[in-house]
């Protein structure tokens, strides 16, 4: 009896003992995980390292690049979207501008941070873009996502054209489309619906060139319905604006334009900055171009760019990485490298024809 009882003291003290390694390795283990996260953060945010182990690390660890309002950038997606970047320039076929871009030389590199400065951008404007659109009730269904990429599809031809180009260039499948093409562009189209149908700018200014309309079905003078309607530089001279080619030329006013003949007037136009009625005063074909000598009526609204602008305004944004700002002045993220920044301003002045620039 009285060895049983010893034996069960044994046993039961061999699994406490078991139980504190356990536990003493668990809180070791824990100890280096911790003690790790907050080395790789430093060597990030302080240093700016970006050796093979920390991209590895950020890759399961979510380190945040930059904060929007609630929202985290994640270093893992920044790097992943960039890498993308650089992916579609480096299997892109340059050779008819006679130009192509190499991001291993040391100027290649200083391009690289250039693209990475503008995919930050990008992705905290979505998410600027995301939270007003939610804000004012817009919901993106599987059903309405999945429609939109039907959409798509049939414009490259089929799904394994868009498979093989969107791998090719991209690194991309279907569902990476999705995320970083598909639903971006629905939401900022549908918030530009849900703007230029609810918002008053857009009401008054449709009364407005709505008045002038009914001004000319009254046969009043074109001229004298501009000079009184009329906003901008067409309000100047009684609403002619000279000679233009199509390519100058707004692309839904293009569309109208081509189909008026000398002395006509269109209907009511909407574009990205407000309400047109034109007239073609005259149009001549030049050096195998056509020009339109062109009038116009214009009601200026509010264009997408100025709502971002205000919603940018008051959103809370952080950037954490070491090499970017945000500027409440730009409202963009911007270099800290004066270095980098100089490069910037020198490529864009200089070279606007490179082909890392135009696109």
């Amino acid at each position: 009896m009285s060895k049983n009882i010893k034996k069960n003291k044994e046993d039961k003290k061999e699994i406490q003992n078991k139980k504190v390694s356990i536990l003493t390795i668990m809180y070791a283990v824990g100890t280096f995980l911790a003690a790790y996260i907050i080395f790789a953060a430093v060597a990030i945010y302080i240093f700016n390292a970006d050796n093979i182990l920390i991209q590895k690390t950020v890759k399961i660890i979510p380190y945040p690049a930059a904060f929007c309002n609630s929202k985290i950038v994640r270093i893992s997606e920044l790097d992943s979207k960039t890498e993308s970047v650089k992916k579609f320039y480096e299997n892109q076929d340059f050779s008819d501008l006679g130009m192509r871009v190499d991001f291993n030389t040391e100027d290649g590199q200083k391009r690289l941070k250039i693209k990475e400065k503008y995919v930050l951008n990008k992705m905290i404007e979505n998410l600027i873009i995301e939270k007003e659109a939610k804000k004012r009730e817009i919901v993106l269904t599987d059903d309405i996502v999945s429609q939109e990429v039907d959409r798509k599809i049939r414009e490259y031809g089929n799904e394994n054209d868009l498979r093989e180009n969107m791998s090719r260039l991209y690194g991309w499948d279907i569902e990476d489309f999705k995320k970083n093409i598909v639903k971006p562009d629905l939401y900022k189209e549908k918030l530009t619906e849900n703007i230029r149908k609810n918002e008053p700018v857009f009401q008054k200014a449709k009364e407005k060139i709505s008045k002038a309309a009914q001004d000319l079905e009254n046969k009043k003078e074109f001229f004298q319905v501009a000079e009184k309607y009329s906003e901008g530089d067409s309000a100047k001279n009684k609403g002619a604006l000279g000679w233009f080619e199509l390519s100058q030329m707004l692309p839904e006013i293009a569309q109208t334009v081509v189909s008026l003949e000398k002395g006509q007037t269109s209907d009511i136009m909407e574009s990205s900055i407000g309400y047109h009625i034109i007239k073609i005063e005259d149009r001549k074909s030049e050096n195998d171009k056509e020009l339109f000598k062109i009038s116009q009526i214009f009601v200026r609204t509010k264009n997408f760019g100025e709502y971002l602008a205000e919603w940018e305004k008051e959103a809370r944004i952080y950037v954490l990485l070491k090499d970017y700002h945000w500027s409440k002045e730009s409202l963009m993220v911007e270099f800290n490298n004066a270095e980098l920044e100089g490069f910037e301003k020198k490529l864009r002045e200089n070279s606007p024809d490179d082909v890392s620039v135009m696109f």
